[in-house]
């Protein structure tokens, strides 16, 4: 169940901070916002459970590992049921290529993002997992020229006295 949670000005700055480099010492964090180190820790213990830090991950580069090909998929189900939904959304969350898949509003039914080696890998995960789900009645592949901008931040006011947000969701 959602909650509401106050971020107050300390918080969004040091949301600001970990988005920029999660690997900063918490020396350093309590020193830039003039706060002890046990604070820091204790503020982003808090942070972290209550879901506003979700993860704290490594982003790997996909395509400095070889996987070059990207894809924007656009899916359309035959049969549009909570079970069918359900089982498209489960099965999509067991494929490695799948980075994404949104539920979407409008012509189709959901949007994926895809991250694979090849147009070879595109073709056999098409195959396996699209073709092969047996309730996929039409699919749209798109292919990017070129990323413009990629940003995974999510940028806070840091002037504002606080804000409202709601956590406990997904």
């Amino acid at each position: 169940m959602a909650k509401i949670q106050i971020l107050d000005k300390l918080d969004r700055k040091l949301l600001n901070l970990l988005q920029k480099d999660n690997q900063t010492p918490t020396r350093v964090l309590a020193e830039k916002l003039h706060i002890s180190q046990p604070t820091c820790l204790r503020r982003m213990k808090a942070l972290q459970d209550s879901g506003v830090i979700s993860a704290n991950v490594a982003m790997v580069d996909p395509f400095s590992i070889g996987y070059g090909m990207l894809a924007f998929l656009e899916i359309s189900l035959s049969n549009q049921s909570d079970e069918h939904m359900r089982n498209f959304e489960s099965c999509m969350s067991h494929e490695p290529e799948v980075m994404q898949c949104y539920f979407v509003s409008g012509e189709i039914d959901y949007f994926l993002v895809i991250h694979v080696v090849d147009m070879e890998a595109y073709y056999q995960f098409v195959r396996r997992a699209i073709s092969g789900s047996g309730n996929v009645r039409h699919f749209h592949s798109r292919f990017p020229m070129k990323r413009a901008k990629f940003s995974t931040r999510i940028v806070f006011d840091e002037k504002a006295a606080e804000l409202s947000v709601r956590v406990g969701r997904k």
